[in-house]
């Protein structure tokens, strides 16, 4: 599905938000690396801080228009790279 505009975004999600702090909140709760998403001009972007490692991920700028499933690709490779951070940084080698 293509996103136009914030109002589509809202609604391709599928969660019933009707503001962007709900998008905000949501996205920082329910993902692993509490992961923020804020409005630029044009579009979305995603990205984490790695707490504890003074570290951040790499940020995703999506520009309308896109496709939804980029949103939802993008957000995983946020997830993805904090762990890999988190644990380059906390994990010993033998």
């Amino acid at each position: 599905m293509d996103v136009n505009n914030l109002d589509e975004f809202l609604e391709a999600r599928g969660f019933g938000e009707k503001k962007f702090w709900q998008v905000e909140k949501a996205t920082y709760k329910y993902t692993d690396c509490g992961a923020w998403c804020r409005e630029v001009e044009g579009g979305l972007e995603v990205g984490s801080i790695v707490e504890g490692v003074e570290a951040e991920t790499e940020s995703h700028t999506l520009l309308y228009p896109f496709k939804i499933s980029k949103f939802w690709d993008d957000l995983q490779s946020v997830e993805d790279e904090a762990l890999q951070i988190w644990n380059d940084n906390n994990i010993e080698e033998e």
